[in-house]
């Protein structure tokens, strides 16, 4: 590869869950290729080299904490970007590397010293997200907050600016391309699971466990999961959801807290255990670029009951189902269905975990390695 200077950026804590996960093998990849400058971000919690990792600890944006989360959050991105853009312009790179919504005057840097920019972007295009998701608190009698038009404004213009972009499935890569971005600068970049942590367990069959991962949401379609649950009245049966609660579902969740078969655990940091003692997983989401926990709840041999929005790699009656999003019945008929066909919650989930297995970060470090050859090479 002829390149050997890459800037990159994002604003969390290489090594955290989410993100985190997702950049540290980003890092990893690209210092072991020997092409990273450096990387910037919040914090280092991982075993990368201490010297190739600017930590930015005392971002002043912090400062403003009292201010609307609307705000704060955006504000302290836009921190980020600056310092940033300052460590582009006086160190130099051929490629800087950062993330949608974070990344603006970063990719302006660039481009002044003639190196490209690269954004990674988690979700569909913007304005898809945003019409999809004010459907849907719409249908919930809620208004939603698509966040400050300056925020919004600069998302935007860095779609528009930056010479490549990653994706994270093939349905976020078709809400760009309607969205008329050029097909020629989007890549899609798979996501995996640690095959050492999510591996198939052994459930109770004592109890028919359905098991939710991820934010208790109106974007998730929680509403849906639990009024199919709801109507189904099994017996013996629970549905776990595993998660932080949105505000946006609070009222919701109110509704259901007298129901002793539904259970809310709250944030599990580690949550292969949560998917060992399960037996499917219901991820109805209204809008993804593609969601990791499906990932791991196939590697857990989990057949999969998600949206084509989730982002998935689950092959319909397959692995599992693809059911339409924003509707009750249809997640109520599947779970009924492996409820009782026992046998087919056995075969699913082990295509599932089949399907899964390629599927690993060290495919994703390989993929990325392949697309920057593919670019820059």
């Amino acid at each position: 590869m002829k390149l050997n200077s890459v800037i990159y950026s994002i604003a969390t804590k290489i090594g955290n869950p989410g993100l985190g996960t997702v950049s540290y093998n980003a890092v990893k990849a690209l210092n072991e290729k020997g092409i990273l400058s450096v990387a910037v971000s919040y914090m280092n919690k991982t075993d990368l080299p201490k010297e190739k990792i600017i930590t930015l600890y005392g971002n002043p944006a912090k400062l403003l904490f009292f201010l609307p989360k609307r705000h704060y959050r955006p504000l302290r991105k836009i921190y980020f970007d600056y310092i940033t853009s300052k460590i582009i312009s006086k160190k130099g790179c051929e490629v800087f590397h950062g993330w949608n919504s974070q990344a603006l005057r970063s990719i302006k840097s660039a481009h002044k010293i003639g190196a490209k920019a690269i954004i990674e972007c988690g979700s569909t295009h913007r304005l898809y997200k945003d019409e999809i998701l004010m459907n849907e608190y719409s249908r919930s009698g809620m208004e939603m907050d698509k966040g400050p038009q300056y925020a919004r404004k600069g998302l935007l213009e860095e779609i528009d600016l930056a010479d490549y972009i990653f994706l994270t499935s093939e349905f976020a890569k078709k809400t760009f391309v309607k969205a008329g971005v050029k097909e020629e600068k989007l890549f899609v970049i798979e996501r995996g699971a640690d095959l050492s942590r999510f591996s198939p367990g052994k459930p109770d069959n004592d109890i028919f466990r359905v098991l939710f991962v991820g934010r208790i949401s109106l974007r998730k379609g929680v509403r849906y999961l639990l009024e199919a649950w709801k109507s189904l009245g099994l017996k013996n049966a629970e549905l776990v959801m595993v998660g932080g609660i949105d505000d946006s579902a609070k009222p919701l969740i109110a509704q259901y807290a007298g129901d002793r078969t539904i259970k809310f655990t709250g944030f599990i940091k580690n949550t292969s255990a949560e998917y060992k003692k399960s037996h499917i997983f219901v991820f109805p989401s209204i809008e993804e670029g593609s969601a990791k926990v499906t990932f791991e709840a196939m590697a857990s041999g989990l057949p999969v009951i998600t949206t084509a929005n989730s982002g998935s790699i689950v092959r319909d009656s397959i692995d599992g189902f693809i059911i339409p999003v924003a509707e009750t019945g249809p997640i109520k008929d599947k779970i009924l269905y492996f409820y009782e066909n026992p046998e087919k919650v056995r075969t699913m989930g082990s295509s599932a975990s089949e399907n899964a297995r390629p599927y690993t970060w060290e495919r994703y470090s390989n993929k990325l390695i392949n697309t920057y050859e593919k670019l820059f090479g």
